[in-house]
């Protein structure tokens, strides 16, 4: 199981006015608006703990096929623990717990959890085309016949000819950036 998300700060910035009223207590638990409340950098944190329950909505909708929904306050973050350019943290959805990592930049922040190796991310903007062509050089099937269709869940999945090759991924876009994290450990 795998899951990412990617902010784009500059973008978030513009387009998301997250101190009016009533904003974080939609999205996030009171333990959580504490949490960003009494932060040095609101902002960022903000779009931390925001980034952290997307990276394990999408892992978790894939892990259990979910019809998509919108309920952040069902993924709650905890246990974060920021250094400079990295944070770590855990994300309880229901009666699990997942392990999130994120990498943050100056304009923009990457979230991922994953239930195996993390391969590989790509923070650049053709993210699909550079997730095929490490899957067609480390599996070795050919480029022109990989494809990534979705779900009726909206899931993406990596296909070969047509048939999905079962291949742990997650693709994430916001603003100037897109992401892909990979598990290459088929085991």
């Amino acid at each position: 199981m795998i899951g990412n998300d990617i902010v784009d700060l500059n973008l978030a910035r513009l387009q998301s006015n997250w101190e009016r009223h009533g904003y974080l207590q939609k999205l996030f638990t009171e333990e959580e608006q504490k949490f960003i409340i009494n932060s040095n950098n609101q902002e960022l944190n903000v779009w931390l703990l925001w980034s952290m329950k997307e990276a394990v909505y999408k892992a978790v909708q894939r892990k259990y096929k979910l019809e998509r929904f919108y309920d952040p306050n069902q993924f709650v973050c905890s246990q974060v623990q920021l250094t400079p350019e990295k944070a770590r943290g855990e994300v309880s959805y229901q009666d699990e717990i997942f392990k999130t990592t994120s990498e943050l930049f100056p304009d923009k922040i990457l979230s991922y959890t994953a239930n195996s190796e993390f391969s590989h991310f790509s923070e650049e903007k053709n993210a699909r085309s550079l997730l095929l062509q490490k899957v067609s050089k480390h599996f070795l099937i050919p480029l022109d016949s990989l494809n990534i269709t979705k779900t009726g869940q909206g899931i993406p999945l990596i296909t070969y000819h047509g048939d999905n090759l079962q291949i742990p991924f997650s693709l994430s876009h916001h603003g100037n950036y897109s992401a892909y994290a990979l598990s290459l450990n088929m085991s």
